[in-house]
């Protein structure tokens, strides 16, 4: 069963995708202490962060690096943040793809079993 960490503040996006990412049959856990993501990330163990920019404390790009720091797991970054110079910071600290709200769950859902597929399924290296 793969793992899914939303890191993304607004509960009500959140919930929505949690909601939708389950109907698939991944486990996934919405962080709600936005200073300890790295606790998170430590005893969750995804394979797989959805990471918003905009947050509490530190944005989504630190806590891109510090995840980068301990894993090479794929990191979506999902933000209503849609200027050029975002999504190249986001691919710059260590983003695998960036997705701009609104967006379709439909898409998201394929991004992430893209990722999944790159870095743990077929097309993984062996």
């Amino acid at each position: 069963m793969q793992k899914i960490m939303i890191v993304e503040d607004d509960r009500k996006i959140a919930g929505h995708l949690k909601n939708h990412i389950e109907k698939y049959g991944y486990v996934v856990t919405m962080v709600t202490d936005f200073d300890h993501v790295m606790d998170e990330f430590f005893h969750f163990r995804p394979d797989l962060v959805l990471l918003d920019i905009n947050l509490p404390s530190y944005d989504g790009y630190y806590w891109c690096r510090q995840i980068r720091k301990e894993s090479v797991c794929p990191v979506i970054f999902i933000s209503a943040r849609i200027g050029e110079m975002d999504q190249v910071m986001a691919l710059e600290n260590g983003g695998d793809d960036y997705i701009t709200k609104p967006f379709s769950a439909e898409i998201v859902m394929a991004k992430i079993r893209s990722q999944l597929r790159r870095a743990y399924g077929e097309y993984a290296a062996r």
